[in-house]
Formats: C-alpha cells, sequence, structure tokens
C-alpha cells in the first residue's frame, strides 16, 4: 500500500516572541514531522516539539554556512512525499520579503499540497511595539512598506524613492539599516521634511528591543550612535513634507516645457502665474505669443507680469507659482542693468549680479511651492553678437545655480519630459 503524501505547510512566525506567532500556527507547528527554521523565526517554541520530530536550521546569517532556497526546497519536496508533515517555519509573513510564494509554486510544481498561515510581520508589530502609529486622524492616511536593501542610487534599485517621498503616505522601511543614510538623504532631497518624526526599532518584541527616535536628519546617527544592527525596523513621517518645493524646468524652443510646468501643478489649489515678459507695443509676433500662453492656462489660474519674482517668492500667499520664464527674465534684467548698449554701463555687471543673487536666494528660501521654466540655450551654438554670448553665458550660468538649490530639475525634449533630479 503507498504511503499517504505528506504535505507542507508555510507557517508565519510572527515578529520574533515566542507568543506572538498565531494559534494556528502554533497549532501546525505542533503537529509537525519535520520543522525548518528561519534565523527570524520563533526559536524557542522548538523546545516544546515531540522528540522525533526533525529540526533543521536554515536560518541565514553572515560569515556561517547556510542552505540555499534550493537546497531548501528539495528538503521540503522529499520530506512530504516520504508522507510527513514539513512546517517551515518563518519570521513574520511568509509572503512579506520572503520566499514564501516562490516556495508555494515550487512545491505545487511538484505536486505537493501546501497551506500558508499568515503571521504578524515586524513592518507593522514594531512600530506598535514602539508606539510610534502608521497611521491617524490627523496625520497620514496610509502607510508603505518597502525594502531598503539597496542604496536608492544603485542602478538595481527598483524602488521609486521620489515618488514614495511625494505620495503623502507613512514609510515603513525594512532590510534598510545598510543604506539608512542613503535612504534618509534621498527622503529629504525629494521633499520629505528633515524635522519629520523617524525612529528605528531593533529586535522587535523581544527582551532585547531597544527603539531610537529622531528627526529625519538625525536618525542615521542616533542608530549608529546607538549601536542598533538588523533585524530593524525604520519608521519616516514622510507625510510631513518641506513648507517649499522648488522644481526647474529646462528646455528648448518649443520643446513642451511650459506645458510640462503647468501639469506638474495640475493638483494644486490655487497657482499664480507669473509672466516675466513685458508686451512690446510694437511687436505683434510677441504679443500673440503672450496671449497664447494665456490661453492655454487653466481658466482658475491667476495671471501677474511682473519682473518682481523675488518678492513674490518672499511673500506671495496665493498658492503655487509658476514662472515663466527665467529667460525672458533674465532678458528684461539684462535691459534695465544697461547691459544690451554697444557700450554696457560701467555698473552693468554689478547690478545684473545683484538681481542674480537676489533671485537665487529666494529661489532657495521660498517656502511655496514654485515652478520655474527655463531654456536650454546655446548647445554648442555660438552668437554672433558679443551680448548674445553673454546673455548665453549668464543664463546658462543661472540655470546651474537654480538646479543646485532645486527640490526636481526636469528637461522636455521634444515633448517628452526627463526627471534629472
Amino acid at each position: 500500500m503507498a504511503e499517504a503524501p505528506g504535505r507542507v505547510v508555510l507557517v508565519g512566525g510572527g515578529p520574533g516572541a515566542d507568543d506572538l506567532i498565531t494559534i494556528r500556527g502554533l497549532d501546525r507547528l505542533l503537529a509537525a514531522d519535520v520543522v525548518i527554521a528561519d534565523r527570524l523565526a520563533p526559536t524557542g517554541l522548538l523546545a516544546r516539539l515531540s522528540r522525533g520530530v526533525e529540526i533543521i536550521d536554515a536560518g541565514r546569517a553572515p560569515g556561517r554556512p547556510t542552505l540555499t532556497y534550493e537546497q531548501i526546497v528539495a528538503i521540503m519536496i522529499d520530506r512530504a512525499r516520504a508522507g510527513r508533515t514539513v512546517v517551515r517555519l518563518k519570521g513574520g509573513d511568509p509572503f512579506v520579503f520572503a520566499h514564501g510564494a516562490q516556495e508555494v509554486a515550487s512545491c505545487a510544481q511538484a505536486g505537493i499540497p501546501v497551506e500558508v498561515v499568515p503571521g504578524v510581520t515586524a513592518a507593522t508589530a514594531g512600530p506598535a511595539l514602539a508606539g510610534v502609529p502608521l497611521t491617524s486622524s490627523s496625520g497620514a492616511a496610509g502607510f508603505v512598506v518597502v525594502s531598503g536593501h539597496l542604496d536608492p542610487d544603485d542602478p538595481a534599485c527598483r524602488m521609486d524613492w521620489p515618488s514614495l517621498a511625494r505620495c503623502g503616505a507613512n514609510l515603513v522601511i525594512l532590510m534598510g539599516m545598510r543604506h539608512l543614510p542613503a535612504i534618509l538623504a534621498c527622503l529629504m532631497r525629494e521633499g520629505v521634511a528633515a524635522d519629520a518624526a523617524a525612529a528605528c526599532v531593533a529586535d522587535a518584541s523581544l527582551p532585547t528591543q531597544r527603539v531610537v527616535r529622531a528627526p529625519v536628519r538625525d536618525l542615521a546617527a542616533a542608530v549608529a550612535e546607538a549601536g542598533l544592527t538588523n533585524p530593524a525596523t525604520v519608521v519616516v513621517e514622510a507625510s510631513m513634507r518641506r513648507a517649499g518645493r522648488r522644481v526647474l524646468v529646462l528646455g528648448g524652443s518649443r520643446s513642451g516645457k511650459s506645458a510640462h510646468a503647468q501639469h506638474l501643478l495640475a493638483d494644486q489649489p490655487a497657482v499664480t502665474y507669473v509672466a516675466t515678459a513685458r508686451r512690446g507695443p510694437d511687436d505683434a509676433e510677441w504679443a500673440e505669443r503672450i496671449e497664447r500662453h494665456r490661453a492655454r492656462r487653466p481658466a482658475a489660474w491667476a495671471t501677474t507680469e511682473t519682473t518682481e519674482v523675488t518678492k513674490l517668492l518672499g511673500h506671495h500667499d496665493g498658492g503655487a507659482l509658476l514662472i515663466d520664464s527665467i529667460t525672458t527674465w533674465l532678458a528684461e534684467v539684462m535691459n534695465d542693468c544697461g547691459c544690451w548698449a554697444g557700450e554696457p554701463a560701467a555698473d552693468s555687471g554689478h547690478g545684473l549680479a545683484e538681481a542674480l543673487d537676489s533671485l537665487v536666494g529666494g529661489w532657495a528660501r521660498t517656502p511655496l511651492v514654485a515652478v520655474a521654466v527655463s531654456d536650454e540655450v546655446g548647445s554648442g551654438v555660438v552668437p554672433a553678437t558679443a551680448s548674445g554670448r553673454a546673455f548665453r553665458d549668464t543664463l546658462g550660468s543661472l540655470n546651474q545655480r537654480l538646479a543646485a538649490a532645486a527640490d526636481e530639475v526636469w528637461l522636455v525634449t521634444a515633448g517628452i519630459p526627463r526627471r534629472l533630479r
């Protein structure tokens, strides 16, 4: 008579403490013939097993031999085919940053029945045990659980950290201790407030549990000073954003840069379009261009025609600003400073430098959401006149300074926007 087929049970053991496994998980564990246990599983429960139970240590740890994924699956299938009940005991939940789904698929392919018993993930248990709420009626309406095992700048990293920083949810980061400084720096660069609350919970639910709380800007240093290591859960109040946000949109003529700038502000409740070009009474073609831009703006937007951009960046209280464009602003300012004259005034360079410094300073300090549009000029073409070369060089340098102080920089080519930072 053929031996009855065995089965595999994937059990989520919870965040670490023996008594945080589920009742069903404990029932399945105590009924096992074979237990394959991970390093972060509640291994204290193994002492409750019957004497004849085969216990296999599959714990992965730095600097020590361990079973490969293929070896673990082979053991599971072999023991199950021998008619035994195999419990794969994992830490947390089998389907949260674990090989649970792959193990189910491998067993199913081999014809082995599989049961999955969910577990309490450290992503929620760690913050709860440390008294750190993931949502609140007055704060974040959600949270996102992400892996931090790669540096945000690593080409292999698939996480869209800029989008996570702007999503309005709090972030729970697992496996992020190695790259914590880079991750936090990236989040602040993308708009998360430097003084937003953050915490790191190490050894959650165990007697060795430790919690470090600090503003985002200080958390990495505080964690290093406290000597916290994995396993640890990091929580960042990413829903708290910097008051201001500066976005620079670059592109050539007719590239679609202004349209993209408008798109970036589509979710803002109030926007003032700052038109920096003056109307020339004898320039019909320029007037027509201005009217085309005006017709393209949403009807609810306000429009201000001025070159006093710095004042608006510092004191405007009517919502977000769209400055279109830095190119025409510079042309007007150079004209006011006498830079276009055949013999520029002696103090024209000083006046222009003051205006540029004032604009860049206002841009860097603005508490507003501000989007500025500017042209990428030159591209190897050398203007025929000295004034044209001066304008090209000055605008190129100004673009660099504005980009250095911006939270985001976009380049639009042939209507296709690409984020540079």
